[in-house]
């Protein structure tokens, strides 16, 4: 096609079929063609891309009202040419209704990264904008590349349909909970604000204490054995008598401000959507824990793993078994590291963060438990001592010391998975950590008399 108005779509109904097919029966024949899709909510744009590399005007089709009539021009061109390839955006939702009606309708589909396709904006017309048109013709292009891997639609079973509801029920009310808590924290700052350096926030004892006195002020008029009594029942023999009476005193000279009607209800609301945020999480908790020992290839690393994390694991990023390496495995959750070095400047490595957030934060919380084990301690605790100095003041040692062990557990995962082994805190880190180089030292040499005549 011309230059001038080269991205300029058309829409699907000024577009014939039969001219489209017969130019695939005599530019495509054996050697196939590629077309890419660009999908947003409302808009699909479809490009055609020829054997010769030459490109048809983009097609402007309605999402998803007009994916039938799409489905229909891809099949006619199937008839006029060997292969036809669709490429599509790994990215975003909004494509699953596509990609379901072209694998029903036998349709070959394939991924390609939207970072690869935002990478090779430049290259593909030496300028470096970005537009629905262009990203089409430049997945089209990336696919008839071989930069695509087979996308087609598979149905899940009412077992992962089941787990991947969890896992959102799970990140959906901690992220909940979290936002509660955020709000639960300005406000005793603000009233009560000696708790929290008393009780943890999210424990039992400081949420029921609010809930059920409201007030500062409305516990320390309380009798004071029946709230000694009613604090140990709720903290039971984690809470010391000490600790009651420590609550007891900054209920009595609280220095917050004091709480009105209106505030005092806003807390207890507060309150309220916090437990019940934590009780759905320990339901999906428990039911991903359930799952994951029911599962055949899980079941054996509940103990270590944990059953949330693995099922996590398993519904944003798969199966361990399915990556051909483990640092696939690592490039899939974002683990694998990037550096930025030019010249003189020699830049920091870092992780990607390309991956799924829920199953890194699910890794994160792995090392932390993972840490306190025996065989991980002694490596964690050597490594977050070596090279201490001003860079490492504000923990930056400690947080890359738990990214490395993150993905050392990522790495560990996807070995014992592959080879059906059990899973061992000691295999982590076989060798010895960090072995200080010992200082040589010399010896002083005695100066021995030299003889004389």
């Amino acid at each position: 096609m011309s230059r001038k108005g080269i991205y300029r779509s058309v829409k699907i109904k000024d577009v014939s079929f039969e001219s489209l097919a017969s130019m695939a029966k005599e530019k495509g024949g054996e050697k196939g063609m590629t077309v890419g899709l660009d999908i947003a909510k409302k808009e699909i744009v479809v490009v055609l891309r020829w054997p010769d590399g030459s490109f048809e005007r983009p097609i402007s089709v309605a999402n998803p009202l007009g994916i039938g009539e799409l489905t229909e021009l891809f099949c006619r061109l199937r008839e006029g040419c060997e292969d036809l390839t669709i490429g599509l955006e790994s990215t975003g939702t909004y494509g699953e209704a596509v990609r379901f009606a072209m694998t029903k309708a036998s349709l070959e589909v394939h991924r390609v990264s939207g970072k690869g396709v935002s990478d090779y904006r430049e290259v593909f017309d030496r300028v470096p904008s970005q537009h629905d048109g262009k990203d089409a013709a430049m997945i089209a292009e990336l696919t008839a590349f071989g930069k695509g891997t087979p996308w087609p639609y598979r149905a899940p079973t009412e077992a992962e349909q089941e787990r991947k509801r969890h896992v959102a029920r799970l990140t959906s009310f901690q992220k909940q909970g979290q936002q509660w808590l955020g709000r639960l924290e300005a406000l005793l700052a603000r009233h009560w604000p000696e708790l929290t350096s008393l009780l943890a926030l999210d424990s039992a004892t400081l949420l029921n204490i609010c809930l059920h006195y409201g007030s500062p002020a409305k516990l320390a008029s309380e009798e004071q054995s029946r709230a000694k009594a009613q604090l140990r029942k709720w903290g039971r023999s984690k809470l010391s008598y000490s600790k009651i009476q420590e609550v007891l005193t900054s209920a009595r000279f609280n220095v917050g401000v004091p709480l009105g009607p209106g505030e005092e209800a806003w807390l207890k609301e507060v309150v309220g959507e916090i437990q019940k945020a934590l009780v759905e999480v320990r339901v999906s908790r428990r039911a991903l824990t359930k799952d994951a020992k029911s599962d055949p290839t899980m079941k054996n690393y509940v103990e270590k793993v944990g059953g949330p994390t693995l099922c996590v694991i398993w519904t944003t990023v798969g199966d361990p078994r399915k990556y051909s390496s483990s640092g696939a495995f690592l490039k899939a959750l974002g683990l694998n590291l990037k550096e930025l070095s030019s010249g003189n400047h020699k830049g920091v490595l870092a992780i990607t963060k390309r991956g799924p957030g829920p199953a890194r934060k699910a890794l994160y919380f792995w090392a932390l438990r993972a840490i306190q084990q025996p065989e991980i301690k002694a490596w964690y605790n050597r490594f977050t001592k070596v090279g201490r100095g001003k860079s490492d003041a504000n923990g930056y040692r400690k947080m890359k010391g738990l990214v490395a062990v993150m993905r050392k557990l990522a790495r560990s995962l996807w070995y014992v998975c592959q080879h059906d082994l059990p899973f061992s805190y000691a295999n982590v880190f076989p060798e010895k950590p960090l072995q200080k180089r010992k200082k040589r030292r010399t010896r002083r040499r005695t100066q021995v008399p030299v003889p004389t005549r």
